[in-house]
């Protein structure tokens, strides 16, 4: 499936002691445009919404996408497995990669609201603390404790002075 809906934007939300975020809701616009493409002629959607939430590969905070995106990643591990040249047979290897990419993602459901839980384990990889920073990244989404992309991602000037603004807005310190 060719991906026509992407993340844009950015916002800043409250977590609660429990976890409890809001999905923005341009997220969930892209989330539901995507799931109804994704759809077989005669397919209905279905009630439940959910997204699939992990740690991000390489930088320190969480990645979301909608289920029509595992293709995509499917995608990306065959190309990762085919430039490897590590004598292990194709199979093998995309067994292993796949434990590895799609092991890491989970189901976080959300309200029509938008409203979802963030387990303990996700809060704890991204350090969310009282604020989650969601950052539309194209075909996925991040979520980042604003401090800590504060830290790694000064080279991303637009979004910080974006970012600086609504930690602003909130009360909160840059």
């Amino acid at each position: 499936m060719e991906i026509r809906d992407f993340f844009h934007g950015s916002a800043l939300n409250g977590v609660d002691a429990k976890g409890r975020v809001s999905l923005p809701a341009p997220f969930r616009t892209v989330i539901d445009r995507r799931t109804h493409r994704a759809l077989m002629p005669g397919e209905f959607p279905s009630s439940e919404k959910f997204i699939l939430l992990g740690e991000h590969e390489r930088l320190p905070c969480l990645q979301g996408f909608d289920p029509a995106y595992s293709p995509e990643l499917h995608s990306y591990v065959g190309q990762r497995v085919d430039g490897r040249d590590d004598g292990m047979d194709r199979m093998s290897a995309m067994d292993f990669e796949q434990m590895d990419v799609f092991g890491a993602y989970l189901q976080a459901n959300y309200d029509d609201a938008g409203r979802m839980v963030l387990s303990p384990m996700f809060r704890a990889i991204a350090e969310l603390d009282g604020l989650a920073f969601f950052l539309g990244a194209g075909a996925t989404f991040q979520i980042w404790n604003p401090h800590k992309f504060l830290e790694h991602c000064q080279d991303k000037p637009r979004v910080v002075r974006a970012l600086e603004f609504m930690l602003k807005e909130k009360g909160a310190k840059a």
